[in-house]
């Protein structure tokens, strides 16, 4: 198994925290990065999942780099009954970079950071949290 680099390590460390009531499943990378899949995260309406599980990417320049995309279930719908729109893209499978057996259908949350000065005061945590309440929101 690849270690991890230290920032990938910490950011995984903060989130296992938050989520302490919650499986929390790291899939190590080659270079120090890894898929981290977060499972039975509270959603809720307007979606009709009270839960759903979370994935994304955390590269080997974290804390420098974007955490971007996130995937949630790909099963994601609305209370409503109205259809997702872009920023979030249906029929995807996480992980998308094929690096490992275990993939899933998925909806993509494409909520990407383009400040890149933002990165060292935006934790994978802050963004993941920001990108749950923006989900919620809608």
């Amino acid at each position: 198994m690849t270690e991890l680099k230290a920032g990938v390590a910490s950011a995984i460390q903060a989130i296992r925290e938050h989520f302490r009531h919650c499986d929390v499943k790291v899939l190590p990378s080659a270079g120090g990065g890894a898929n981290v899949i977060i499972e039975d995260v509270p959603l809720g309406p307007p979606y009709n999942q009270a839960k759903t599980w979370v994935g994304f990417y955390l590269s080997d320049a974290c804390p420098y780099d974007d955490t971007y995309p996130f995937y949630v279930t790909g099963s994601l719908s609305r209370i409503d009954g109205t259809a997702l729109l872009s920023p979030l893209h249906i029929n995807q499978r996480f992980p998308a970079d094929g690096s490992s057996t275990e993939t899933r259908d998925a909806v993509m949350v494409s909520r990407r950071q383009r400040n890149r000065g933002s990165f060292a005061y935006e934790s994978p945590l802050l963004k993941l949290k920001t990108v749950l309440k923006w989900m919620v929101q809608q």
